[in-house]
């Protein structure tokens, strides 16, 4: 956690008004480093009493604090994403002030849990009616990874949410997308930089499907083999060439790809098109 300058500059040592100040925010120092020693020195039990009513303890910062930054033994990583579950349960009941502050610290402690721990908890809440809660579900699995049986899970989400997130998250994890039909939804993903994600994802399990959409993603699949660095796809970046001349922001993808795959004599070949207005 921050902690204050100890020492006072000596240029303005002299000046009671700072002094004044720099002593008060080292006491408001030590108050904080006091209060946080004394929640690192709770029994775990107590501990995990404490989250889950977080709402209503003054410490909550310190609180989150510690259930984020110490190591624990897998059977208290087990015992604390349990009680931030019990946390987010409770948090339903609560003001919309309250249950935003619960929510986040939720977020805060899952997103530092392994994949296997915290997924089972979240995975409820990618079809919670709060879009807040389905983030935080988002967040926590793109932080801790997931299982690939949850991908057919995420598609069917983004087909009843149209939540973003769900196909981002499949992007993430190529051996999920392997085992979901989600390359049928590829329109449907917004943002360029994400439809090239998914075309790379599926370029990583199964280069022949990749080739399949590089007639109706170019781009994505010229940007996706750069990423990849898989010379094998460079008769497919030709091809695409041949017929995407005309658009330069096509040919700025391609002459990035070649150089990410030391294609030097294509290179020279786009350089001598290039001049001749080819």
């Amino acid at each position: 956690m921050h902690r204050s300058r100890i020492n006072l500059p000596e240029e303005f040592a002299a000046n009671p008004v700072v002094v004044a100040a720099h002593r008060e925010s080292m006491l408001e120092d030590i108050d904080r480093s006091i209060r946080l020693a004394e929640i690192r020195c709770l029994p775990f039990d107590v501990l995990l009493t404490r989250i889950e009513r977080l709402w209503e303890d003054d410490a909550a910062q310190e609180i989150v604090y510690r259930a984020c930054s110490e190591a624990f033994e897998h059977n208290q990583l087990c015992a604390l994403a349990e009680s931030a579950r019990r946390l987010a349960e409770a948090a339903g009941q609560l003001a919309s002030g309250k249950k935003t502050s619960v929510d986040r610290a939720v977020k805060r402690i899952l997103s530092r849990m392994p994949g296997p721990i915290a997924a089972p908890i979240v995975e409820p809440w990618l079809s919670h009616a709060r879009k807040f809660r389905r983030q935080i579900a988002y967040r926590v699995l793109r932080a801790s990874g997931f299982p690939e049986a949850l991908g057919a899970k995420l598609l069917e989400h983004f087909e009843r949410t149209a939540d973003q997130e769900c196909l981002h998250l499949l992007a993430r994890n190529p051996h999920a997308l392997l085992a979901t039909d989600a390359v049928r939804v590829l329109d449907s993903v917004k943002d360029e930089y994400w439809r090239m994600r998914m075309v790379q994802a599926v370029m990583i399990t199964d280069t022949s499907r990749s080739r399949i959409l590089a007639a109706d993603y170019p781009h994505e699949f010229v940007w996706a083999a750069g990423r990849q660095k898989d010379k094998s796809l460079l008769p497919d970046m030709r091809r695409l060439k041949a017929g995407h001349s005309s658009d330069l922001s096509f040919v700025s993808l391609y002459a990035w790809a070649l150089g990410q795959l030391g294609a030097a004599d294509d290179l020279a070949a786009l350089r001598l098109s290039m001049a001749k207005g080819e």
